[in-house]
């Protein structure tokens, strides 16, 4: 076997660690997937990026960044948002807060229109007491669904995690699949799922809801049970 073939099979293989990594739920079985992933392609940015996520709920804040930094030294320090975005969160964490927003700006540069790097460069701009520029608030626009407004509605029809998911993490549904390489979203999608199946999340946290009535804009008036979800649900932010 040819030293191209040999890398090739290994980097199948190490490809499918990596998947069976992700589809894992335990932490410690994640991480010995990826761990298996890299023996065996010791560049596999996945593996490297997800393993970074696990040390960093683990604490260990130093282990992610050198993660991190093997995924960035591939991409030349710059084009692989994910790492710099998670090594931000890192330093962050380790106090090292100019660090962190040098890294987070070099995020920034790759995707100008990012609007959840923007809240993470301004939370690290107060921190530091830095100026932090005014900018308008950016919205998830999903398209609407039209509900009859002369009844009361009792269905249970809630949106696709990945839609709640996308409105936590402030992208387009187009770009959720790539976003959840970010560090929070882990977490963020199991706490979705939970509230769902437990039915947290329903029109009684909705922010459309006022005196048990939706005042969404296509449906404004409409009387919902509390147990009912519609698929333009959004939860009430802490502030509401």
């Amino acid at each position: 076997m040819t030293l191209e073939n040999m890398n090739k099979q290994n980097s199948e293989v190490s490809a499918k660690w990596t998947e069976q990594g992700l589809s894992e739920k335990d932490p410690g079985k994640k991480i010995h997937y990826f761990s298996l992933a890299l023996e065996l392609d010791p560049k596999n940015p996945t593996a490297l990026n997800n393993k970074g996520m696990l040390l960093h709920r683990m604490g260990k804040f130093h282990e992610a960044i050198e993660c991190y930094d093997r995924i960035l030294k591939q991409y030349n320090m710059s084009g692989y948002v994910p790492a710099l975005y998670n090594k931000s969160l890192a330093l962050k964490a380790l106090g090292r807060n100019e660090a962190a927003l040098n890294s987070m700006k070099k995020a920034l540069k790759q995707q100008s229109d990012n609007e959840r790097i923007k809240d993470h460069i301004d939370e690290l701009n107060l921190i530091l007491g830095k100026k932090v520029e005014e900018r308008p608030q950016s919205t998830l626009r999903i398209p609407p669904r039209q509900l009859a407004v002369n009844q009361v509605y009792t269905d249970w029809e809630p949106p696709a995690v990945s839609t709640l998911l996308a409105h936590a993490m402030k992208c387009n549904l187009q770009e959720i699949k790539y976003f959840k390489g970010f560090g929070e979203d882990l977490i963020k999608e199991k706490a979705i799922q939970d509230n769902l199946s437990q039915r947290i999340y329903s029109c009684k946290s909705c922010r459309f809801r006022n005196n048990n009535r939706c005042q969404y804009r296509d449906t404004k008036g409409m009387a919902v049970s509390m147990d009912a979800i519609c698929r333009n649900f959004r939860p009430k932010s802490k502030k509401e």
